[in-house]
């Protein structure tokens, strides 16, 4: 007797699509994972399947894997780009205010949050004035949050604001529980990355202080037993000492001057400079790079072919300038944009500036950071006047944020 097959409700058909869409989304998102692609990216396209999936109106992805001291927005969907600038910075003000940061609950305890209708609780509280304009548009009601984790411990959270109308089943949690899953293999991903790195640094370093120990040490153990010698022989008034000395003379500056050169090529290998044969302009793109990677903030760059005749320790105190101001950005700063040029004028001078689009007085590390008298500008001063340069610091402004600006004589 043949048998019949009732055909499915829409429900249930929608119910499929979704769980399609879902997998899907997975399955993307740990390709980008597995790719080589830089971190923000990953994070980003991660956010963007999360939107797609299941109509959201918006997704963050933030992480302190790199920066214990704030959390940085790697991943972002939903919301205007513009909106990211100072995200961090204006949570914290309205943490300052009294306002109930879920989130960081969230991130303190690895347990996941659903709250309902909570945009009304956003927009309606002065405590969250600072953060209205961000959250203004597009308009969501529910909000949760996934804590994102890696080797046990808690490393970001995926901030999850559902569109009105809609809210976050059961199935739709776990989707969401997935795609942190994704977000932390490819923050630990990174992250091991850059423990790889460093760890060829250090074998490095182990096999330089072993060359020091079969070189250098032992042409040190030769000179001192040159130097018995002629303790010895200075005391013998004996015509052929004379002559025995001139020899261990000889002997003793020769291996004076191996010694001593082959020091300085250990030393050098040692402290690597960083512009060392890849010249400025290439050290300065993999210093962005790598910020970018780690923190998801953006680079505006102008740097002048030329640049790559500033050579030897120059090179190198121009280059310490530029990421020591980058590190300052990133650490007291809400910058998401950093803008870096360097030139050499037709006078011959060296000219350079970083601009970041940071508010300083917004950033709670601020209130312990001396603008002009902290330690970092005080290094990068102190670079730039080494060779009878000029060195600036400004902020606010039209642009905004903060503005170091060096001019330095070029003696190539």
């Amino acid at each position: 007797m043949a048998t019949t097959t009732e055909p499915l409700a829409p429900a249930e058909i929608e119910a499929l699509r979704r769980r399609g869409r879902h997998a899907a989304a997975v399955a993307r998102t740990a390709a980008q994972v597995a790719s080589k692609r830089s971190l923000p990216a990953t994070l980003h396209a991660l956010a963007e399947e999360i939107v797609q999936a299941d109509g959201l109106a918006g997704v963050q992805v933030l992480t302190n894997e790199h920066s214990g001291d704030k959390l940085h927005m790697l991943g972002t969907a939903g919301f205007p780009a513009s909106r990211n600038n100072s995200f961090f910075a204006l949570l914290m003000e309205c943490r300052r205010r009294g306002a109930d940061l879920r989130m960081l609950d969230v991130f303190r305890t690895g347990k996941s949050i659903i709250l309902p209708h909570r945009y009304a609780v956003v927009m309606n509280s002065p405590a969250w004035e600072p953060l209205h304009d961000y959250h203004r548009e597009p308009e969501w009601d529910a909000f949760a949050s996934v804590p994102i984790t890696a080797r046990q411990t808690t490393i970001g959270i995926l901030n999850v604001f559902v569109s009105p109308g809609k809210e976050i089943d059961s199935e739709g949690f776990d989707f969401l529980v997935s795609m942190a899953e994704q977000a932390g293999l490819a923050i630990d991903y990174a992250s091991l990355l850059e423990q790889e790195r460093n760890a060829v640094q250090r074998e490095e370093r182990q096999q330089l202080a072993r060359d020091l120990h079969d070189s250098v040490v032992q042409q040190v153990f030769s000179m001192g037993m040159l130097a018995q010698t002629l303790k010895v022989l200075a005391t013998n008034d004996r015509t052929e000492s004379s002559d025995r000395i001139q020899e261990i003379t000889t002997d003793l500056v020769d291996i004076t001057g191996s010694a001593l050169a082959d020091l300085r090529g250990l030393v050098t290998q040692l402290r690597p400079s960083a512009v060392s044969g890849i010249g400025l302009r290439e050290a300065l793109s993999k210093l962005e790079s790598a910020t970018h990677r780690q923190t998801g903030v953006k680079f505006e760059t102008d740097i002048a072919e030329a640049v790559d005749d500033i050579v030897s320790e120059l090179a190198e105190d121009v280059y310490y300038v530029f990421a020591e101001a980058v590190h300052n950005a990133v650490k007291h700063s809400s910058a998401d944009l950093i803008a870096l040029g360097i030139k050499l004028d037709e006078e011959g001078m060296i000219d350079l500036h970083i601009n970041d689009n940071g508010d300083l007085t917004s950033t709670p590390s601020s209130d312990d950071h001396q603008l002009i008298g902290g330690n970092g500008l005080t290094f990068m001063r102190q670079r730039v006047e080494r060779w009878d340069g000029e060195f600036e610091v400004s902020t606010g402004g039209n642009s905004g944020g903060t503005t170091i600006r060096a001019r330095i004589p070029h003696r190539g």
